[in-house]
């Protein structure tokens, strides 16, 4: 399981878009400018699009591909009560891979007993659980397909 299969679930649909605009700089080194410009609109739109967390929904997926990052997208699936994965290609997974899901599933409980004792606040324990039962979700599809494995395009 790669990494993007753990990265952190946003607390906000604010923290989403801050995630995908970073993401969008930092590995395709495209300026809020530039997205704009890709999205075709005015940065004036597109800043205002941010400030506001009003982006119109037929253009989220648009800013997905633009951005290569999915963290509006998550967010809105998780705050619709979902879960949302990378569809696997049944690949065989090594030690590694179980791992990160058994780091991962361990933040997640230890997410849980840190708000138990009041030590966490409620969204950050819900996005660290999110994030456990994204990965689980994830190796449970990856093992239903490994009889019929699919390519691995990427």
């Amino acid at each position: 399981m790669s990494t993007r299969h753990s990265k952190p679930m946003p607390t906000s649909l604010r923290a989403a878009f801050e995630a995908d605009k970073a993401h969008a700089l930092g590995k395709r080194r495209l300026s809020t400018e530039r997205l704009a410009e890709l999205m075709a609109v005015t940065p004036a739109v597109l800043y205002k699009w941010l400030e506001n967390d009003s982006m119109p929904v037929n253009r989220i997926p648009l800013w997905e591909h633009i951005t290569g990052s999915d963290y509006v997208v998550r967010y809105l699936t998780a705050n619709a009560h979902r879960v949302v994965i990378e569809i696997p290609t049944g690949r065989n997974i090594n030690a590694e891979d179980v791992h990160v899901l058994q780091a991962t599933l361990n933040g997640s409980v230890g997410a849980l007993l840190d708000f138990m004792k009041g030590d966490m606040e409620r969204d950050t324990c819900v996005a660290k659980v999110s994030t456990g039962l994204e990965s689980l979700a994830w190796h449970r599809e990856n093992v239903r397909k490994n009889d019929q494995p699919e390519l691995d395009l990427d």
